[in-house]
């Protein structure tokens, strides 16, 4: 949520950048910026706060802004970061700028003639040079030009006028190691009721008694379904006689067992299942199954009626069906797998 955050508030950064038509672009502009340049700006003290985040983020999006150089006459030369994701100059006082005898208010094209660089030549009369100017005169490595002579300002490749939050969170997100239970959760046929509560418990997150007495909150950890054991995820849902009992049914429809007797064992038996139409159609019965039991499990513990496997069982499939009677893939599917349909018309059944 933080990635998501801090994408939608660079979002507002690209519009700026790239002088959106929109409103809040516009009133930037004219009002908050002024006459001032965007990526050398100071951060007031008495700004808004998202104006604030704007600002502060400049130094993230720089990592992902790159310029595509036609004509240079939209890109400035000086406060612009488009030679090595940096400006030249920091403010229209900059000695780099009095040194090269160019205007602050000069455009990328100013050095840019006939479709070839040419960089300006330092004024004789300073004897003493900025170290910047010498670097940047004596290490330009001239990018590209573009022929059509279009200024475009891209976003991780891609024109920034064209990106929406999700290619950012996409660039700045942190990314980690592909979990082996993924596919088992986020496939084609998952609804994202199911899905995200499967996804919590899969991270561990389900507020079960185990869990709950870690943290000091309940003192007992007793199994509300089958009265025994502990309440932990796998005890919930793979190891409990009730549970058991329920998911040994409904994959038996699929001529399938279980497989391991913890939770994520389970969900990778699934996931490397040789034939991937069956285990496609088992992951999504377990994550109607789940989301099931754990409804039970809530309406036991706070009173509010007790359902049996076998009532709980046929609830669970009439959702499965009812998913299916209107999946197109599963359509196509029948009609290629006469094995498969004849299963869910068994359970339809």
């Amino acid at each position: 949520m933080a990635d998501w955050n801090r994408a939608q508030i660079i979002h507002h950064l690209v519009k700026v950048v790239t002088k959106s038509s929109s409103l809040w672009p516009r009133w930037v502009h004219t009002t908050v910026l002024k006459y001032r340049h965007f990526w050398t700006i100071s951060i007031p003290t008495d700004c808004s706060w998202i104006w604030r985040k704007v600002l502060k983020l400049r130094v993230v999006a720089l990592q992902f802004l790159t310029y595509s150089i036609g004509s240079g006459a939209d890109i400035s030369l000086w406060f612009d970061p488009w030679w090595r994701g940096s400006c030249l100059a920091e403010t229209t006082t900059s000695p780099i700028i009095s040194q090269c005898g160019l205007h602050s208010n000069a455009s990328l094209s100013s050095i840019i003639h006939n479709g070839s660089w040419r960089l300006p030549s330092p004024n004789p009369r300073h004897h003493h040079l900025d170290p910047l100017l010498l670097h940047w005169l004596q290490t330009f490595d001239y990018p590209t030009l573009n022929s059509n002579g279009v200024d475009t300002l891209l976003w991780d490749g891609i024109a920034a006028t064209k990106i929406g939050t999700w290619h950012i969170w996409n660039s700045i997100r942190n990314r980690g190691d592909a979990v082996p239970w993924f596919k088992a959760v986020w496939h084609r046929l998952r609804v994202t009721r199911y899905a995200h509560h499967q996804w919590l418990l899969c991270h561990g997150r389900l507020s079960t008694l185990s869990r709950l007495y870690r943290f000091g909150i309940v003192d007992s950890q007793q199994c509300f379904l089958c009265i025994s054991g502990r309440e932990t995820d796998s005890h919930l849902f793979v190891q409990c006689t009730y549970s058991r009992w329920v998911l040994s049914r409904l994959l038996g429809r699929l001529d399938m067992v279980i497989v391991g007797d913890t939770w994520l064992s389970l969900l990778t038996h699934l996931v490397d299942f040789q034939d991937n139409h069956r285990g496609l159609l088992a992951m999504y019965l377990v994550q109607i199954y789940c989301y099931h039991i754990w409804r039970e499990r809530n309406s036991r513990a706070h009173n509010k009626g007790v359902f049996g496997p076998r009532k709980l069982l046929h609830g669970i499939l009439i959702d499965f069906v009812a998913r299916l009677s209107t999946s197109v893939w599963f359509g196509k599917l029948a009609c290629s797998r006469p094995d498969l349909h004849s299963c869910i018309s068994c359970i339809s059944l």
